[in-house]
């Protein structure tokens, strides 16, 4: 498959347009002489509606197409505290007249009662979102069967209430892990490359956060089909280990149902596993729960570049990446995207939770 073929190939699939593409894509000059490599930066948090976006506006834009097709007016969706993917979610279902509840889970052991509401907690309350409050164990991560399932049983009541008065409900699980979404980054590579492209540069590396797993089976399908040299290096928030919700053969799986889906011959699982490449290194103590590296990265992107990443995601992401250079497992001169995925919003949840009161 030809490059300018992916969008083509993509209009077989319902999509509402709610985001604003391709988003921007820009080197960090200064950063760029410091590490003696050609660092550029897409920015997925630059997606919209709102100025405070990322990239789970692509995953939305797909599902919510196959929502309305179906007459859905209501979605239910999930995750922790601090979600970014709930708060893309319900945007971009207001942007659509689709109305948006979430279910979020809170570990109070770790991160207290909730008493105040900032970062997306703060944007979800100004969209007016109905939103539930569970306590978890982990938090985003929840991986205990019996916390999963009360999660589940939770919207499923809500759902059998809802659907009783007469509305079309769906539910979206964490992340908006649906295979009618994952093929939204395969947009998202293709822009990468066109725009690498249009500056004369030819990508070695493209970094990005990994949680729920919805950017890299997009972003990978599409270097498979289109036969692109260029790697993939994913800092992790979530644990990525077997027994896990989240894991390499998942991702796969997800990779072969893209490619299956659009009608093309599907790789060997060994061959799609060889192309995945996850850090683990850069979790630290837990969701939510900025790292010294993290903070670290934070600050030096936005004293060096003027952008801000988010302490629950793309900081950590960040600060993987800037290991990665440091400790030499980016080649000097290399060509390297960081994929901006949003998450900017939460360095305003300042209530100790994220470490954010005094942390520079």
């Amino acid at each position: 498959m030809k490059l300018d073929q992916i969008e083509r190939a993509l209009s077989v699939y319902p999509r509402a347009r709610i985001g604003f593409y391709p988003t921007p894509f820009h080197k960090l000059d200064n950063l760029s002489r410091q590490y003696g490599v050609n660092l550029f930066m897409k920015r997925e948090d630059m997606a919209g509606p709102a100025s405070l976006s990322g990239s789970k506006v692509r995953v939305a834009e797909f599902v919510i197409g196959d929502a309305l097709k179906k007459g859905i007016d209501t979605i239910i969706t999930q995750g922790a505290f601090l979600t970014n993917s709930g708060m893309q979610f319900a945007m971009a279902c207001r942007k659509v007249g689709i109305t948006p509840i979430l279910f979020l889970t809170r570990d109070e052991p770790r991160h207290g009662v909730l008493e105040e509401y900032r970062g997306n907690l703060l944007l979800d309350r100004l969209m007016d979102v109905e939103t539930h409050y569970l306590k978890a164990p982990g938090s985003a991560y929840v991986n205990i069967p019996d916390d999963k399932q009360r999660v589940l049983d939770a919207m499923l009541a809500r759902k059998e209430e809802l659907e009783s008065e007469g509305h079309n409900v769906m539910i979206v699980p964490t992340g908006g892990a649906l295979p009618s979404g994952f093929v939204g980054h395969m947009l998202t590579f293709k822009e990468i490359v066109e725009q690498s492209d249009s500056e004369g540069v030819s990508v070695d590396y493209i970094y990005h956060t990994t949680g729920t797993g919805t950017a890299l089976p997009g972003m990978l399908a599409a270097k498979l089909l289109t036969g692109n040299p260029i790697k993939f290096r994913s800092i992790s928030i979530s644990n990525y280990s077997p027994e896990y919700w989240i894991n390499e053969n998942i991702i796969a799986e997800r990779v072969e149902g893209i490619i299956a889906g659009l009608g093309q011959k599907v790789p060997a699982r060994e061959d799609i596993l060889r192309e995945i490449n996850v850090d683990r290194r850069f979790i630290g103590e837990n969701y939510a729960v900025p790292t010294s590296e993290s903070l670290a990265a934070i600050k030096a992107l936005a004293s060096n570049e003027g952008v801000f990443l988010g302490p629950v995601y793309s900081g950590k992401g960040f600060a993987g990446m800037l290991d990665h250079l440091r400790s030499g497992q980016i080649e000097a001169g290399s060509n390297v995207v960081f994929l901006h995925t949003g998450d900017t919003a939460n360095l305003f949840e300042v209530n100790g939770v994220t470490g954010f009161t005094t942390p520079f």
